[in-house]
C-alpha cells in the first residue's frame, strides 16, 4: 500500500506530462490560435487548480484520499479524451478548466496518502520522485507518439494513461479507513487541548484547519514553495531565450535539469530523511537563489549549464522538504487540508511569477528578470523562522 499512491502519482503526471507539448500544438494549429491563447489555457487551468484545492483537502480529509485522487484522475482522462471533439477554443477551454480541478483533487489525495506513512518524509520524497518522473518521461513521450501517429493520438494516449492511474487509485484506503483515521484525529485533538488549556486556559488551537479549507501549518511552507516556483519558473520561461542570445540551444541544459533533479532525490532521500525540513528548505531555496545568480555572474553557454545543475539540486530538495514541513506534527486526519494549501502556492507562484518576471525581463533584460527571482528565493528563509518547528526549538 505504501507504493501504490507513488504508482498513482506517475501515471496521473505522466499523463499531465504528455500534454506539455500538447496543449501548445492544439491550440496553435488545430485551433488557429496565437501564443497569447497558449497562454490563457494554461492559466485556466492554473486557476482552476488553486481553487479547487481546499475542496480537495476537505474531501481527502473527510471522505477518503480514495475519492479524491479517483476522482481527480478521472477527471484527467476524461477531459483529455473529449479534446479531439472540441473544435473551438471556449469548449477547449473547458476541458482544461476541468482538468485543473481534477489535477488538484489528484494531486491533493495521492500526496495526502503518501503522508499517512509512519515516516512522512521519505514517502513524500517518494511522492515528488514519481510526479517528476512522470513529468520529465511525458514530453519525449509525446513526441514520440505525434510522429508515429500524429498529434491527436497523444491526447488519446494521456486519458488511457489517466484511466490505468484511475484504476489503481481505487485501492487507496476507502471511506472505513477515513472514519479510523478521522476518529483517531479528534482523539488526539482532544488530548492536546485538555493539555494545552490545562498549560494555558486562554490558548487557541492555531494550526487547525479553518472554515475555508486552509491549514494554518501550510501556509509557511506553502509561502516558501511560492519563493521556490519563482527561481522555477525564471529558469524554464527564461532559459531558452538565455542561451539563445549566448548562440546555444537549451536541449541539454534541460535535460541536466531533469537528470539532477531525480539523481538528488532519488540517490539522497535516505540521508535528506535525517536532516530536519526546515534546514532542507533552508538549503533548497538557497541553492535556487544561487543558481539563478549564477545565469547573470556567468552568462556563458558552460555557466548556464553549472548554473542549471546548481538550481535544479535546491529544486529537487525543496518540495519534499516542504510537504514534511507541513504535515509534521498534524493529525492524519487534516494533513490533506494541509498539503492542500501548501501545493495551492505553486499555482500561485507560477502566475505570480510569470507576469512580474516577464514584465521585468520586458523592460529591463533577461538579467534583471534572473536577479528579480533569485531575490525572492534567497529570502525567503527568513519566512521559515516563523513555522512552528523552529517557534518550538526556541521555546524547548
Amino acid at each position: 500500500m505504501t507504493r501504490l499512491p507513488l504508482f498513482c502519482a506517475g501515471g496521473c503526471f505522466l499523463s499531465l506530462g504528455l500534454l506539455i507539448p500538447a496543449v501548445p500544438v492544439h491550440v496553435t494549429g488545430v485551433l488557429g490560435q496565437g501564443p497569447a491563447s497558449v497562454g490563457a489555457c494554461l492559466a485556466v487551468t492554473a486557476v482552476c487548480a488553486v481553487l479547487a484545492r481546499p475542496l480537495a483537502g476537505r474531501l481527502a480529509d473527510r471522505r477518503s484520499r480514495r475519492f479524491a485522487a479517483a476522482g481527480g484522475a478521472a477527471l484527467l482522462a476524461l477531459t483529455s479524451g473529449a479534446v479531439p471533439w472540441t473544435g473551438s477554443m471556449p469548449s477547449f477551454l473547458a476541458c482544461r478548466a476541468v482538468a485543473g480541478v481534477g489535477e488538484a483533487l489528484m494531486y491533493v489525495g495521492l500526496a495526502a496518502a503518501a503522508s499517512d506513512h509512519d515516516r512522512p518524509g521519505p514517502a513524500l520524497n517518494g511522492f515528488s520522485v514519481a510526479v517528476n518522473a512522470g513529468l520529465l518521461a511525458g514530453a519525449p513521450m509525446a513526441a514520440a507518439v505525434a510522429a508515429l501517429a500524429g498529434p491527436p493520438a497523444v491526447w488519446a494516449a494521456s486519458a488511457a494513461v489517466a484511466a490505468v492511474a484511475f484504476t489503481a487509485c481505487l485501492f487507496l484506503p476507502g471511506a472505513r479507513a477515513a472514519r479510523d483515521r478521522n476518529a483517531r484525529a479528534r482523539d488526539a485533538r482532544d488530548g492536546d487541548a485538555r493539555a494545552r488549556d490545562a498549560r494555558d486556559p486562554d490558548a487557541r488551537d492555531g494550526a487547525a484547519a479553518s472554515g475555508t479549507g486552509v491549514h494554518m501549518a501550510g501556509l509557511v511552507p506553502g509561502l516558501a514553495y511560492w519563493a521556490s516556483v519563482w527561481g522555477y519558473t525564471a529558469f524554464s520561461a527564461f532559459l531558452p531565450l538565455h542561451l539563445a542570445a549566448l548562440g546555444g540551444g537549451s536541449g541539454p541544459h534541460f535535460l541536466v535539469y531533469g537528470c539532477v533533479l531525480l539523481a538528488v532525490r532519488v540517490g539522497g532521500h535516505r540521508g535528506l530523511a535525517r536532516i530536519p525540513a526546515r534546514r532542507t528548505a533552508t538549503a533548497a531555496l538557497l541553492l535556487t537563489a544561487a543558481g539563478l545568480v549564477m545565469f547573470v555572474a556567468w552568462p556563458t553557454v558552460e555557466g548556464a549549464l553549472c548554473a542549471t545543475a546548481v538550481l535544479a539540486a535546491g529544486q529537487a530538495l525543496g518540495l519534499p522538504a516542504f510537504l514534511t514541513m507541513a504535515v509534521t506534527g498534524v493529525p492524519a486526519g487534516q494533513r490533506g487540508s494541509a498539503v492542500a494549501t501548501t501545493t495551492a502556492f505553486f499555482d500561485l507562484g507560477f502566475l505570480s511569477a510569470a507576469l512580474a518576471l516577464g514584465a521585468v525581463a520586458q523592460h529591463h533584460g533577461l538579467a534583471q528578470g534572473f536577479a528579480v527571482a533569485a531575490c525572492v528565493a534567497g529570502l525567503a528563509p527568513l519566512l521559515l523562522s516563523l513555522h512552528p518547528e523552529a517557534s518550538r526549538r526556541r521555546t524547548s
